[in-house]
This record gives C-alpha cells, sequence and structure tokens, in this order.
C-alpha cells in the first residue's frame, strides 16, 4: 500500500504544490474516492489514504490450502462470535477467520429490548420514543430501518444467546433494557465474566460444528466477475495464503478503527492523541478496508466515537460518579463548560482543556445527593454506584479521590493554579447559593446540591480514554453492506462496530450497553439473513 503524508508533514508542505496535490486527497476523507475506482496498485495524484490504492490480489501461487463452507465470519469479538454459534446452530457450515489467538472482547454490558426477564419484571417500552430520542442525537445521519431492526429483534436475540449460556446468570441493570455479567455483585469481575461468557458461545459454536482459526488474519475478499463476494483470502501462521470459499456469504466482525492511526486521523481524529484502552491494539480496520475495496461505502467522517472517563487508563484507578455535574477545573483552576451535559459532551470538554485534564470538586456533603439518585440526565451514566461508601472509600485508599481539609492544601495537592482556583470555588458558591448557575446554565436545583463549604475537600482527576469508533461500512436493514449507489454489493455483511448506518453524531448513553447490544443482535441476524433466515424467529434456535 502507498501510505500518505502525515498531517504534520501537509502542513510543513503547505506552500508547495505537492501540497496542493495532498490537499485535494484530504478533501476526500470525508467522501473517500472507493479503491475500486483505481487500477490495483494505483498511486494516483492527490491519493491521500493507504486504503485507496487497492492492493495486488494475492495469486493463486501462493495459496497453500483451500476450504469451503456456507458462511464465512471474519473476527471474532462480540458480533462475530454470536453471528459464528447463530450460524452454526442454524446448521450452516461455517468456517471463522481470527487474527489474533483468542477471542477479543472490550466492555462487559448488553442492550436489548422487550427480552423476557425485564418484562417479565413489568418494564414497559415505547420503542417509537426511544428511537425518536436516538433519532435527536443522530443529526440525521442513522438510517433508521436498521436502528428500527435492533429495536425490534434485540430482545429476541439476547433471550435466544442467554439460552445457549446457563452457567451465566444475566444481572439485570437499572436502566431497565441492560444486561450486565459479574459475580457477587462486584463490578470488578465484569470485563472477566464478559470474556469467558463469549469463551463459552464460541465453545458451543464449535460444538455444533463451527471451525475457527485462529491467527489467521484476513486480506481480502474474493470476488466474482459481477462483484459478487465469494469468499475470503487471509494470511496463515507460516506466511502462506488460505482461500475460504463461502456460498451464502460473507460477515465481518472486524471491529473498529480506533488501534489505527491513520484511519483515525481521516474519520475520528478527536481520538489520535487520547489514552487507549486497548490491551491488544488488534482493531485497525481490516473489515473497512477490505470492504471499501470490493467498493463498499463508508458512513461519511467523522465517525461517532466512544471516548469516556469509565474505565480508566489512570494508575490510580476509578473512582464513581464522574458523570455527576459537580463542579469542574482545569489546571488553571478554571471552571471550563456546564457539567451537566451528556457523558460524551462533558468527556469531550475535558479533552480539549490543558493536558486533557480536569478534577470534579465536592465537600463533606458529596454523599447527600450522589446516593439519593439526585442527578438525573437522559443521556449520561456514571451518576450512581454500586456501594457508594465501598466504592468511594476504595477510590480514596487508591490515590483516585484526594481529600484536604482547606481548598488551599487541595490546590497544592492536584497542582492547580491555586488563586484561580479559590476564585473559582468562591464564584461558583454565589451560583449555588443563589440556585442559578448565571455562567454556564446548569440546572439550578443541581447547583445549589453542589456548594463547596464544608470540610473534608475533595478532587477527582479526570481523563478520557480511547475506547472505540462504532461507525463503519454502510449496510442496509438486512445487514448487507451496500455501495455508494446504496445497492448491496451481494454476498457481504457486517456486524457490531464494523458496521455503519446506525449512529450519528453522539453515541447514545440512554441506551445503556448499546455498542454489544448492537454487535450481539447484528451478529446473529446477519447469520440469519446470510442464511435467508432473517425474518424468521430464532425463538427455538439451539434448542
Amino acid at each position: 500500500m502507498t501510505q500518505g503524508i502525515s498531517r504534520r508533514g501537509f502542513i510543513t508542505a503547505a506552500a508547495t504544490a505537492a501540497a496542493g496535490a495532498a490537499l485535494a486527497g484530504m478533501a476526500g476523507c470525508g467522501s473517500p474516492k472507493s479503491a475500486t475506482e483505481k487500477k490495483a496498485g494505483e498511486a494516483a495524484a492527490g491519493t491521500r489514504w493507504s486504503w485507496e490504492t487497492k492492493p495486488e490480489a494475492v495469486p493463486d501461487s501462493k495459496i497453500s490450502q483451500m476450504k469451503d463452507c456456507d458462511v464465512c465470519v471474519v473476527g471474532l469479538g462480540s458480533a462475530g462470535t454470536t453471528a459464528t454459534l447463530a450460524a452454526a446452530q442454524s446448521g450452516a457450515k461455517v468456517i471463522t477467520l481470527q487474527k489474533m489467538p483468542s477471542i477479543q472482547t472490550n466492555g462487559w454490558c448488553v442492550a436489548a429490548y422487550n427480552s423476557k426477564m425485564f418484562l417479565e419484571a413489568g418494564q414497559t417500552y415505547d420503542l417509537a420514543q426511544i428511537y425518536a430520542n436516538f433519532a435527536d442525537l443522530s443529526n440525521g445521519r442513522d438510517n433508521p430501518k436498521v436502528v428500527k431492526l435492533f429495536l425490534k429483534r434485540s430482545g429476541e436475540v439476547v433471550d435466544y444467546l442467554i439460552r445457549q449460556t446457563p452457567d451465566f446468570t444475566p444481572v439485570m441493570q437499572k436502566s431497565g433494557h441492560t444486561y450486565g455479567w459479574y459475580i457477587n455483585n462486584d463490578m470488578a469481575t465484569r470485563y472477566e465474566q464478559f470474556r469467558l461468557l463469549l469463551t463459552a458461545m464460541v465453545d458451543k459454536a464449535v460444538a455444533a460444528g463451527a471451525e475457527i482459526l485462529y491467527e489467521t488474519p484476513a486480506q481480502q475478499l474474493v470476488q466474482d466477475s459481477n462483484g459478487w463476494i465469494t469468499g475470503v483470502i487471509a494470511k496463515q501462521k507460516d506466511g502462506s495464503y488460505i482461500k475460504v470459499n463461502a456460498s451464502k456469504g460473507v460477515i465481518m466482525a472486524t471491529g473498529d478503527i480506533s488501534d489505527d492511526d491513520e484511519m483515525l486521523e481521516c474519520y475520528a481524529p478527536q481520538l489520535l492523541d487520547v489514552q487507549s484502552m486497548h490491551g491488544a491494539p488488534c482493531n485497525t480496520g481490516d473489515g473497512h478496508k477490505m470492504g471499501m475495496w470490493a467498493g463498499a461505502a463508508m458512513d461519511k467522517a467523522p465517525h461517532c466515537i466512544m471516548m469516556h472517563f469509565d474505565p480508566t487508563w489512570m494508575p490510580e484507578g476509578n473512582s464513581p460518579y464522574s458523570g455527576i455535574p459537580w463542579l469542574r477545573v482545569n489546571l488553571k483552576g478554571d471552571r471550563f463548560a456546564n457539567e451537566n451535559l451528556g457523558y460524551q459532551s462533558v468527556v469531550t470538554s475535558v479533552h480539549e482543556q490543558p493536558d486533557q485534564t480536569a478534577f470534579q470538586i465536592t465537600d463533606a456533603n458529596w454523599a447527600v445527593h450522589a446516593t439519593a439518585g439526585d442527578y438525573p440526565h437522559p443521556n449520561s451514566h456514571s451518576r450512581a454506584t454500586a456501594d457508594p461508601a465501598k466504592d468511594w472509600q476504595a477510590a480514596l485508599d487508591r490515590g483516585a479521590i484526594v481529600q484536604a481539609n482547606t481548598l488551599e492544601e487541595l490546590a497544592d495537592k492536584i497542582g492547580v493554579e491555586k488563586a484561580t482556583f479559590l476564585k473559582t470555588v468562591e464564584r461558583y458558591n454565589e451560583l449555588s447559593d443563589r440556585g442559578v448557575d448565571e455562567d454556564f446554565g446548569v440546572p439550578g436545583d443541581f447547583i445549589s446540591y453542589n456548594a463547596i463549604k464544608v470540610a473534608p475537600f475533595f478532587a477527582i482527576k479526570r481523563m478520557p480514554g480511547r475506547l472505540s469508533t462504532v461507525s463503519g461500512l454502510k449496510v442496509n436493514e438486512k445487514l448487507e453492506v451496500i455501495n455508494e449507489k446504496g445497492e448491496p454489493l451481494g454476498g457481504l455483511y457486517a456486524a457490531g462496530n464494523c458496521s455503519g448506518s446506525y449512529y450519528g453524531d453522539d453515541y447514545p448513553l440512554f441506551i445503556t450497553g448499546g455498542s454489544h447490544g448492537r454487535a450481539w443482535t447484528f451478529g446473529v441476524l446477519s447469520a440469519r439473513s446470510a442464511l435467508g433466515k432473517l425474518d424468521e424467529s430464532v425463538e427455538t434456535l439451539g434448542n
């Protein structure tokens, strides 16, 4: 592939004629030229991104092995695992290609609407209103038919997957639509439990006949003379290639682009300087690139992101209440934004501060309203915790919460400019006493709860972490990957964070667990769609 110049290099060369060509390529990021419009290996003038040049096809002489199947799944995360299980239990011959030596997952909870456990507990849903709330955050960038597919089918799909994993009992979250998996109400176990849960699904898929090829990264899609996707070429550990022929379809489930700096520069530059939360940096947009080389359309930039405070990469670990609208100050000691925005907007506001650093400030009365749930917000989370006293003390013990007997001491301990900080707190207390936030517009009742007057005083450091991007290859309501004209390529499907046509400008946190919920739902339904069974219920699948 031909690697494009860096953004820094582009700026340096801005006055040259070469920069004019680079500018043309950069402008194309919002709607990148399809790789299929270039000849293989061509590095045309103005090419900006390496994936704009389609690689040469792997010659038959380098293919040492060939396998046939009905469905080939590429990737083994949340979406790939569920797609593999559903395809195998639907009676298909399945081969799954995974570039890593095991499954890969980041996260722990799954959203589903109208699932049996919640319905039996008396929960009700207004799906039309839920979609309206979703659309309001998407700025018109979602495909309503794709989002509604999730809303209508997620409960049925998650019920099916819960039945397949009887050794893992889900815990219903207070959101009213979200499941988590952890032991003895200990949230610290949630990530490992989720990994074990997916592993159990993989074992069940293998028992149903699925074949999984680990450390075998997919390289290229195979297309016939009409452009229909007929299989995948992957690289084996010895450097040779294997060709997997898929008679029913290929499902791209390769995750997001957040471990590929070049793709981030194009589609989500805000994440470039943010610390990654990935233990294994394997989400390098492989499926996105292969899809575009085959003629697929990609969601336009900027892609929707998940840049959060929780979980944190900082060595002192997490502390509770990152979403509560207590006073936030930057390293200069200044208040800098409305603290009651949606969660992603709050994190973004901190990202824009010096060293991407802010501190929440509160006093001895922190628990009065925090533990009572007095800070509701429709698009935020981390405003509650399972065991407030225990979680707060644990964070204090780890140094994630800093305590001081005076505000002057607190400023010294956290390293903010003291004089400015003291003036900021003085002004904030004035606003709290009035119950009117004249400066940034936080609701009056919230700010009236937040006076910082009674020792001891507390500061909680917050810095953003890079979780994922959640945009990708455009799909239709059958989860078929489509081209720029909205037509299916044929034989290619996408699920999870490799798929697009779903999120818009903001990741909707009122759908807690929405990313994994989408991955599970569309993993299963993409397999069913490839097999011509999308409209059939999965209620009895696997029984």
